[in-house]
């Protein structure tokens, strides 16, 4: 059995895991956020952080379980939100230096992860689809054959 062949029957999983490890980022730096903002005087500011922290984990979950079934358009979502999760570093609220650095580290450890699974899962989707098309070529020959000596 061929390398690419053996693509058709295993999941791709190390991009997956590292889709799901984004999701500790991300918890961590909603926490370091929270922690480091008064939430009694940013009420809508904190609704904001929690509401759009469960959208992206929801999104790298769904994106990560596709991405084990090599997925191209969910691979393509994760990048984008991968590099949303770095622009995300230009817009982080005031807060202390210590805790800046908490966010800031975690925000762009995350970014990056998700950017190297989707990136990885990209390559192996392309590989994917290239065995597939490999395992069918011989099979469709062999029924083209098949048909043009019985007509």
């Amino acid at each position: 059995m061929k390398k690419n062949e053996k693509l058709l029957y295993q999941a791709n999983s190390v991009p997956s895991s590292l889709a799901l490890f984004y999701l500790v980022f991300n918890t961590c730096q909603t926490i370091f956020t929270l922690n480091a903002i008064d939430v009694s005087a940013a009420g809508i500011r904190v609704m904001e952080i929690i509401l759009l922290n469960i959208v992206l984990s929801f999104l790298v979950f769904i994106a990560a379980s596709e991405i084990k079934r090599y997925s191209r358009l969910w691979s393509l979502i994760s990048l984008v939100t991968g590099i949303f999760q770095i622009l995300r570093y230009y817009i982080i609220p005031p807060v202390s230096s210590e805790a800046f650095v908490r966010i800031s580290t975690t925000l762009l450890a995350a970014g990056v992860i998700l950017i190297i699974a989707s990136l990885m899962s990209l390559v192996k989707c392309n590989e994917y689809l290239q065995a597939q098309l490999s395992a069918k070529l011989p099979a469709q020959t062999a029924a083209n054959l098949s048909a043009q000596k019985e007509a």
